[in-house]
């Protein structure tokens, strides 16, 4: 008995270790697998790992590569806007406003000597003469316009003739250390007081009045709105073009022919007014231009240009009878003028004048007494700067007659001189010029 307990307890210990084998070996495979899953797992995070670190590589890659693109672009960009900066820059600098010199030593050139081939000779001439200011037209006697502008009911293709590049012009002067005057010419305007009567003073009996039979047409009403206007809308164009100084001529009323005869706008306006108050006092052909000019003054205060006028010689004696022909009372007109240019020739003075007998050939003396008399009637803040003949019209030209008028104009301080050659033949005078600076 005690055997078979024996017996039934080791065969029950052997059923018990087998299975016991077959569980631990079922456990062992089901480890085993786990492991297999967890290494593979493992393995696909590593890749995926790998992966990511690769993928993140590429976009740093290609970040670095868009940063180093983009801080090219960058670059590049700069060096564009720095290069128009640039080009801004030297456009604006091209047409800053030339600071005003102390003394001004210049000369007359046409529009066609501005836009011809000779242009930088003649600069060139003015160079070694000392030049520091060029006038050019922009407008002149014929009422020939030399820029573009927009057309109007005054302006056709017969008198627009825009030969002159204001820009390019202004630009070649600044360049050469020069000022940029440019002169207009007013109311004398020969195309359209040939075109146009109404614009044009009348005689008493109503018809059309003419300074000279011979000449025909060729004043427009000084008073006149519309042509007032017409001036004005021009003058502010050439203002903001970079010119520094605008110089008007014929800023006046005519003074030859029959010109007592002539009437004008303002005086049949004035008659109309004193029709219905008794108490109304009639304007002055001085009060006219100097009306004009204080509206001129706005514009050019408006753009920074200084302003100036050309008046006659005999007008620095400022005799009543002359005042009250021209128009130009200085006192009046210099209240709006930062130059003045009284055109003091010697050839224009009949002999005899201040007790000279040849005063054709004594150009100390009349550009002495001229220039000291416009400069006793000029307003304080307005500059006297004389027109001095450089041509050889009714005076023995030589040297010595450029440096008389030179000498007079220094010796009374005033604020400069400007040559006047209609034809701009200024080769010997700049030659002079030239000898008479290195000497002095």
């Amino acid at each position: 008995m005690r055997i078979k307990n024996i017996i039934l307890l080791i065969i029950v210990v052997l059923v018990f270790s087998c299975k016991y084998e077959r569980q631990t070996a079922k456990n062992l495979q089901t480890e085993i697998k786990q492991d297999s899953l967890k290494i593979t797992n493992k393995e696909k995070s590593v890749k995926a790992e790998q992966s990511l670190f690769s993928e993140s590589e590429e976009k740093e890659k290609n970040r670095l590569q868009n940063s180093d693109k983009i801080e090219q672009e960058t670059i590049v960009d700069t060096i564009k806007v720095k290069s128009k900066a640039n080009i801004i820059k030297e456009i604006k600098d091209s047409f800053k406003k030339k600071k005003d010199v102390e003394f001004i030593r210049g000369l007359y050139l046409t529009a066609y000597k501005i836009a011809s081939s000779d242009f930088e000779n003649i600069l060139d001439m003015a160079d070694s003469g000392r030049i520091n200011t060029v006038v050019f037209d922009l407008k002149n006697m014929n009422g020939d316009i030399f820029f573009k502008t927009a057309q109007n009911q005054l302006l056709t293709p017969q008198n627009l003739k825009p030969i002159v590049n204001i820009a390019s012009t202004v630009k070649t002067l600044h360049g050469r250390n020069m000022k940029a005057v440019s002169r207009m010419v007013m109311f004398h305007d020969l195309y359209n007081a040939k075109r146009d009567s109404d614009l044009r003073p009348l005689l008493p009996d109503g018809s059309v009045w003419t300074e000279s039979k011979k000449r025909g047409p060729a004043w427009l009403d000084s008073s006149n709105p519309i042509v007032q206007n017409y001036l004005l809308g021009l003058i502010e164009e050439v203002a903001k073009s970079g010119v520094d100084e605008i110089q008007l001529d014929y800023i006046r009323f005519p003074t030859q022919g029959n010109a007592e005869k002539a009437i004008y706008y303002f005086q049949r306006a004035d008659s109309l007014m004193l029709g219905q108050d008794s108490t109304y006092v009639r304007r002055t052909k001085a009060e006219i231009i100097s009306g004009f000019l204080r509206r001129v003054k706005k514009i050019c205060q408006k753009y920074d240009v200084t302003l100036s006028a050309d008046v006659f010689a005999i007008v620095a004696w400022q005799r009543a009878v002359d005042v009250s022909s021209t128009g130009q009372d200085i006192k009046m007109m210099t209240k709006y003028l930062d130059y003045i240019h009284p055109m003091i020739y010697s050839s224009h003075f009949d002999d005899n004048f201040g007790y000279r007998e040849n005063v054709a050939n004594e150009p100390y003396f009349i550009l002495y007494k001229g220039t000291k008399l416009a400069e006793q009637y000029s307003n304080v803040n307005c500059k006297v700067v004389p027109y001095i003949q450089a041509n050889t019209w009714k005076v023995n030209y030589k040297k010595e007659y450029i440096v008389a008028q030179i000498s007079a104009i220094e010796e009374l301080k005033a604020g400069g001189y400007l040559l006047w050659n209609s034809s701009n033949n200024y080769k010997r005078t700049l030659i002079w010029l030239k000898e008479y600076y290195e000497t002095n």
